[in-house]
């Protein structure tokens, strides 16, 4: 390399062993919004995991791909992915031999891409050198709450453990949420900044009305009250039974509801309840990322139905922020983070079927609400604002 890109800092971008633009959200908005400061060189292992299922045959066969695999640069674009041999295995033996294994890896690229940096975003699998034996720095991402996720059994307390000793380590923290900037805080005992999960701001807003219009009408949706829920995370559809159950008797009161379902997966939810058209279900699968904005604009008001526990209330759900940041009124269960955050377009219903019947066939749920307010709430939402704080605490 040469020119002004040698002068930046190079960044190790160890996320969730997913960097692909429909599965982590996060971590590619943060590093496309970095480029300008930093070099950024992710692991890079959506190919390996797009093939998998929860199968035991099929977890071992991950681990040995992921296992067996070479060093490759596999995209050396603006963003340089590449592919690495990671050891993937939990447990309180096989813990610490794989993060000894992708220290081993970690120290040889960060080696090859000249880089000083270690962005680390994984609970699992890596643990890193402790401060006084490494000469770079690692920064710790958290966008979930997994500690208190896992049971106290034998191998939830090894996991704790292995996790709470990773954190430690790590020379500084952002946290998606308020809540998990408290979760960090306690585990570590150090301070961890806010950088909440945003929005891509400019390309949401600038969807224009006949774009929306014209979808709906593709979509048979033009005089329907539309609805929408759109995923994209990893738990795609999280609460869709409980929603299912709700809908159906809140469409049958008002046939003009129509709900729209959109995000990876979402063309399988539903069909194999029997439900569809008839009941105002309209799935439509994954759709380019470059389209996902005028979804959004196409639906009156959305819904997020994700089950209170905290893997899912102490973070900062997307589509909440992205349906927000478009101005549209949203039903949610009363998650944790939230109710915090008491945007004044979120109405909450408790998190049972009969609730959300009730709740859908209010028309105050999806009524006004103050606009000037939502608008300046959702302000600090913008994904190019949460990676200035990350620059900051990296010391970019």
């Amino acid at each position: 390399m040469s020119g002004p890109a040698q002068e930046k800092p190079g960044i190790l971008w160890i996320g969730r062993m997913l960097f692909d633009t429909h599965l982590r959200v996060r971590e590619v908005e943060l590093a496309r919004n970095l480029l300008d400061r930093a070099r950024i060189y992710a692991l890079d292992r959506s190919e390996a995991i797009a093939t998998h299922d929860n199968s035991l045959r099929s977890r071992l066969r991950l681990r040995r791909r992921l296992l067996m695999s070479r060093f490759a640069v596999t995209d050396q674009g603006e963003l340089t992915r590449f592919r690495m041999p990671v050891a993937a295995a939990t447990g309180p033996v096989f813990n610490r031999i794989a993060a000894w294994w992708n220290n081993r890896r970690i120290n040889e690229a960060l080696a090859h891409f000249r880089c000083g940096h270690v962005f680390h975003g994984n609970p699992f699998f890596f643990m890193p050198e402790p401060p006084q034996r490494r000469r770079y720095r690692v920064h710790f991402d958290v966008i979930d709450n997994f500690y208190d996720e896992w049971s106290d059994g034998f191998v939830g307390r090894a996991r704790k453990r292995f996790l709470r000793e990773a954190m430690r380590r790590a020379d500084t923290f952002t946290a998606c949420s308020h809540s998990l900037c408290e979760y960090a805080e306690r585990i570590t005992g150090r301070r961890a900044a806010y950088a909440p999960n945003g929005a891509p701001v400019q390309r949401l807003r600038a969807v224009q009305a006949h774009e929306a219009n014209a979808l709906r009408e593709r979509l048979g949706l033009q005089d329907r009250f539309v609805i929408g829920f759109i995923g994209n995370h990893r738990m795609d559809f999280d609460g869709m039974e409980m929603l299912l159950d709700a809908w159906v008797p809140a469409h049958k009161a008002r046939p003009e509801l129509a709900l729209l379902i959109v995000g990876p997966g979402s063309d399988k939810v539903a069909g194999p309840c029997g439900l569809g058209a008839a009941q105002g279900i309209h799935a439509v699968g994954p759709i380019p990322p470059d389209q996902v904005a005028t979804y959004f604009h196409a639906c009156n008001g959305g819904v997020h139905p994700y089950v209170p526990r905290p893997l899912t209330e102490d973070a900062t759900p997307l589509n909440v922020v992205e349906f927000s940041v478009v101005g549209r009124p949203m039903l949610c269960n009363p998650l944790k983070e939230l109710r915090r955050l008491a945007l004044p377009n979120i109405r909450f219903a408790e998190a049972n079927a009969p609730a959300w019947t009730s709740a859908l066939l209010d028309p105050a749920t999806f009524g006004s609400f103050d606009r000037g307010a939502l608008v300046n709430a959702v302000t600090p939402f913008d994904w190019a604002l949460s990676a200035q704080a990350l620059a900051r605490e990296m010391g970019l």
